[in-house]
């Protein structure tokens, strides 16, 4: 006898073992079974499609992560208190996507235990030849001034910032230092990572361009092209100390970013606010005529770089019909969610597809 999984929640959904089986292992008697229940309950289909979109990103994040852990991970959300289905669509993919990139240690959340060291007195730990052999520019002009290294990597450092970096790079690193706001563009070296620090995080990266930016007791990254990860000082630190390799950091791909927020002690990864195209298009290839939706949104990742996680059976039978041409990321997000009584949110740097379906518009 199944259960009563029409007055599940989205957390026991989850957790159940047939549902997983479902989405997880993409089990054909799984799936021929929720196709049916989702056809009988409809008003069902946005709590399995969050369902779905967590384990969906879940399974992204390690595809071989097993039960026990999925279990370990849902109860740790379930500990946040329950809530109900309208809150949850905007605040537990937050948690799931944070609790997650915690277990994985992937370092979404990083909780202080006690202050580090900041500024200019903190790198003696970090890189000592950014303390005792080094070159400082200051931007006291009211223009951005850009800058060539010695590796061929250019800085475009913004007014009222400053930027020290060594005489000459060293070893099997690069390494600045950075306070106030500059654009990156690195050479490629893998033999030689590129690293910035700034007062509260460290941005390691081969060969990309990226956005840091330090306000106060807070800074973000913004990734233009390419791959970069992020870290807290404190992790670096520690690392360094104990003269180990530094752990997988947030990563960060094009269109995406991260910011530390002291007063909640967190990275936080989302989207950036004006998404650049990364792969050109043909003038009419956002011109739709009863187009699939999921082939919609496969075209936005490839323009865009960002992952669109959706329920492929809530939307099979949706199909647009717009001229897009010349829109933003986000107003396309938003007049194709229009057309198809769909919603999205940013989470972890994703966009989530919420849809009610097409069957009765």
């Amino acid at each position: 006898m199944n259960p009563d999984y029409q007055n599940y929640s989205v957390e026991e959904f989850t957790r159940d073992e047939q549902f997983r089986q479902w989405v997880i292992h993409r089990n054909p008697q799984s799936e021929a079974f929720w196709s049916q229940w989702l056809t009988t309950h409809p008003e069902a289909s946005g709590k399995v499609q969050l369902a779905r979109a967590f384990l969906y990103a879940l399974e992204e994040k390690n595809t071989a992560l097993p039960d026990d852990e999925l279990t370990h991970i849902t109860d740790d959300i379930i500990q946040q208190g329950k809530t109900s289905v309208r809150p949850l669509l905007s605040t537990v993919a937050f948690r799931i996507a944070a609790s997650v990139l915690l277990v994985l240690g992937i370092g979404y959340l990083f909780f202080l235990e006690k202050p580090e060291p900041v500024g200019v007195a903190g790198l003696e730990g970090i890189s000592p030849v950014l303390v005792s052999n080094y070159t400082e520019f200051k931007n006291d002009k009211a223009d951005s001034r850009r800058i060539m290294l010695q590796d061929g990597s250019s800085v475009t450092v913004y007014p009222n910032s400053t930027l020290r970096y060594p005489k000459q790079f060293v070893d099997n690193r690069r390494e600045v230092y950075l306070r106030g706001k500059a654009f990156f563009e690195v050479t490629k070296n893998p033999k030689k990572p590129f690293w910035v620090h700034a007062d509260r995080i460290s941005t390691q990266v081969l060969g990309t361009s990226f956005l840091v930016t330090t306000e106060g007791k807070n800074a973000s990254v913004e990734v233009r092209s390419g791959r970069v990860s992020v870290y807290t000082r404190k992790d670096i630190r520690q690392a360094r100390q104990s003269q180990k390799n530094e752990s997988v950091g947030v990563v960060l791909t094009a269109n995406q970013q991260v910011a530390f927020i002291e007063k909640e002690d967190r990275l936080v990864k989302s989207v950036v606010s004006q998404p650049i195209v990364l792969q050109k298009f043909a003038v009419n290839e956002y011109v739709f005529d009863d187009v699939p939706m999921e082939k919609v949104f496969k075209q936005l990742e490839t323009t865009y770089g960002l992952p669109v996680l959706y329920d492929p059976l809530t939307i099979k039978n949706c199909f647009i019909t717009a001229n897009l041409t010349g829109e933003s990321l986000f107003e396309k997000l938003n007049l194709i969610c229009r057309i198809s009584r769909a919603t999205y949110e940013i989470v972890d740097g994703q966009i989530v597809i919420h849809s009610l379906g097409c069957d009765n518009k």
